[in-house]
């Protein structure tokens, strides 16, 4: 994989960097050491140990740092509190833009379930296989991501519809997705172990219940059993909990109102942190406010770790 990750500049003075975990590359190979703060978050399920690890290899590696972790299930996050590691418990779905996913009233239903999800084998689409005409929406999108897996997903789920079928590496915005997700009654989460899974949000701020099997990574933040169902992962068990949701008229406001207010508390948890190292600073501003005037989906963007230093600002 390139040496790239996703980081976003909140502040030049002081210095504040939001930014992805690598295990391999990490972009504070390219930082200096200076009194830098960096809001660490993983985009990939680490345990404690892990990130215990991760802290204090780079308290040794650039001692003018100051870290804190950004962790996106909360038992692991109490885990790392009570070893003294700093952390608070926020989830990166809060980072996506409530804007670009709506309840779209007008596009049928054409499809009892949706998954969207890339074409890697840790994403087990075979669990759809007694799903009645699934929407399946994902290609070969990421770097490990494969046309043979591809192949043999859509050999295995005959009944489904995919909106790769002619175009594998095709890209969608999330206004193209939200439409598609619109178009189905029930969101589908299927991975056992990745990160939060942006798509798990995705369905629940379109208005749709979500079915998902026991995962690592905190997708499971964001499911309230009103409208949510975990379930073995088994093909059998997710097609049951599929009926079932469809039967059951769910107000798709109520569902979005109650994602969002859930991401309004991780956002306030963020922001209240970022405050405290501001008003540590000595800063007079109004991070809140400045969060919310420059808001970007999910907080940051795709950019080579080496140009780090090139996007700080002036």
């Amino acid at each position: 994989m390139a040496d790239v990750g996703l980081y976003h500049w909140l502040s030049r003075s002081p210095q504040i960097l939001w930014h992805s975990a690598s295990r391999e590359e990490d972009v504070g190979h390219y930082l200096p050491d200076e009194r830098i703060y960096r809001l660490v978050m993983n985009l990939w399920h680490q345990s404690a140990d892990e990130i215990e690890a991760y802290f204090y290899h780079w308290r040794a590696l650039r001692p003018m740092h100051r870290l804190l972790h950004l962790v996106n299930d909360q038992p692991i996050c109490e885990d790392l509190q009570s070893r003294g590691i700093p952390a608070i418990f926020v989830n990166q779905n809060c980072f996506l833009d409530e804007s670009m996913f709506s309840i779209q009233p007008e596009i049928p239903k054409k499809h009892d379930a949706v998954y969207n999800a890339r074409m890697a084998p840790f994403k087990r689409h075979h669990l759809l296989a007694e799903v009645a005409a699934p929407l399946i929406i994902g290609g070969i999108i990421s770097y490990d991501d494969t046309q043979e897996y591809f192949d043999r997903v859509r050999t295995l789920l005959p009944q489904a519809t995919f909106t790769h079928a002619d175009a594998p590496r095709k890209q969608m915005n999330p206004f193209e997705v939200s439409k598609m997700l619109n178009s189905a009654r029930v969101g589908i989460c299927l991975s056992e172990t990745e990160g939060t899974m942006f798509a798990a949000t995705e369905y629940l701020l379109c208005g749709l219940p979500v079915v998902s099997t026991p995962s690592h990574g905190g997708r499971e933040t964001w499911f309230e059993p009103r409208f949510s169902r975990i379930v073995p992962a088994d093909p059998t068990a997710v097609a049951a909990a599929v009926r079932e949701l469809v039967t059951i008229q769910f107000s798709p406001e109520l569902i979005r109102n109650a994602t969002i207010a859930r991401m309004s508390e991780h956002r306030h948890r963020f922001t209240s942190a970022v405050q405290r190292i501001l008003t540590h600073e000595n800063s007079g501003r109004d991070f809140a406010r400045e969060f919310y005037g420059k808001f970007r989906h999910k907080c940051g963007e795709w950019r080579a770790n080496r140009d780090v230093m090139h996007y700080r600002p002036q």
